[in-house]
């Protein structure tokens, strides 16, 4: 089907020649950078309160919005920060779970200070440790796909658009560079539960004071405790902080706005033809497309809106509402269909790589770079040889059994 110069193909069934142990790599490929982009961006809930959220209320934490806005707030906080220490950074990179719900909240660091049991050593990351490594893997996935971009804007090599199953999260690779806004500052080595035996803990708040908070089983820490210690009211939140007009702060947020609108604007040159050359489009490459889309324009106006408004939260204000539960639901529902319509048009062509196109057209579109020349040789063909050029020939056997052969004509 052709609109304009872009041609449509139907949803086929062509991934019946694959392997099993190539399913296996094709897969892990496929979900590595999903798997490693929510894993590293949800970090574990912190109750201070004796309820639990239900399982609908924990959703909105694995929505990739929800992660790149937890990125950039802890970032800017710490560009706020006037005095950064152990437990701020703790507070700050916390899932705080209340009696009112998620809350990342800047008062959250001084109403769980008596929930406290345990604070990172050091007012940075440990460059041994989980979340570094978390850091590193994600940065690692994500150069990839900005090598593919760069590349492809420059024009120094061909890149296969035409995705199969092990490349249907590019961005989700990509948008993991984001995570070094915030790498020196993300931590998961504390701890604050509600479970206490009688202890006495002893906890420093802006490197200029110290608090001892001491309670027995069954008593409930609440901020009260904080004021009946005598710490003065000057050490409030807004005394530990640069306001949100704070031009670095400004600076920092409308950078990370822009960046996420560059990823964006990316997605949508894929998505809608823009040259005058015939595009092609598998139903693979649409819903991607599509995806990537929804979610980055969903990221845009809700970060570009609260950036607007203020908010210092690390936790995105809108997580409890039902309209982006049933966004988060959507967007599950969309990469699994995405991943089940992918694994049905993935296809091998006969240079090994996979795709979505169909036909002799996949393999070619597929198998050319800027160095190799693709001629389809079919029965009757005397073609073997040319002058100063190598000749590879590869036989790969088509859907309906016949035989497909290239030769790869490398200058």
């Amino acid at each position: 089907m052709y609109w304009g110069t872009a041609r449509f193909y139907p949803l086929t069934y062509q991934s019946q020649g694959i392997a099993f142990e190539e399913w296996v790599r094709l897969f892990t490929l496929c979900l590595a950078p999903l798997i490693a982009h929510i894993a590293a961006g949800t970090p574990r809930p912190s109750y201070i309160s004796k309820d639990r959220p239900r399982w609908h209320d924990r959703l909105g934490h694995f929505n990739p919005t929800s992660i790149l806005f937890r990125y950039a707030s802890i970032a800017d906080r710490r560009i706020r920060a006037l005095n950064w220490d152990a437990s701020t950074m703790a507070a700050t990179n916390a899932l705080f779970w209340t009696d009112d719900g998620w809350d990342g909240s800047e008062e959250m660091i001084l109403r769980s200070l008596p929930y406290c049991t345990h604070l990172p050593e050091h007012p940075r990351v440990e460059f041994v440790s989980w979340e570094m490594g978390k850091t590193i893997i994600t940065t690692l996935q994500g150069t990839q796909p900005l090598y593919c971009l760069i590349s492809i804007m420059i024009g120094s090599m061909y890149v296969n658009t035409h995705m199969a199953v092990d490349d249907i999260f590019p961005i989700l690779a990509l948008l993991g560079l984001l995570r070094l806004s915030a790498a020196f500052w993300l931590t998961d080595d504390f701890v604050y539960t509600t479970s206490h035996t009688s202890q006495r803990s002893r906890m420093s708040l802006s490197g200029a004071h110290t608090i001892t908070v001491e309670e027995n089983v069954g008593r409930k820490a609440s901020f009260d405790s904080l004021l009946e210690s005598g710490v003065s009211m000057s050490l409030s939140v807004g005394a530990q902080f640069q306001p949100i007009s704070y031009w670095p702060s400004r600076l920092f947020r409308t950078a990370y706005f822009l960046t996420i609108v560059a990823f964006a604007a990316l997605c949508t040159m894929f998505l809608i033809p823009w040259t005058k050359e015939e595009s092609m489009y598998t139903t693979t490459s649409i819903l991607v497309g599509l995806l990537d889309t929804t979610f980055l324009a969903m990221s845009i106006i809700l970060y570009g809106y609260y950036s607007v408004r203020g908010t210092t939260s690390t936790v995105i204000p809108c997580i409890s509402s039902v309209w982006y539960k049933i966004y988060t639901v959507f967007m599950m529902i969309f990469m699994a269909a995405l991943l089940v319509i992918s694994a049905i048009e993935t296809r091998k062509t006969p240079c090994g790589e996979f795709t979505s196109l169909p036909g002799e057209t996949g393999d070619i579109a597929t198998c050319a770079t800027p160095n190799t020349r693709l001629f389809p040789i079919h029965p009757g063909s005397d073609r073997s040889d040319v002058s100063g050029v190598t000749i590879r020939s590869e036989v790969q056997p088509a859907i309906q059994g016949e035989q497909r052969a290239f030769k790869f004509w490398d200058r």
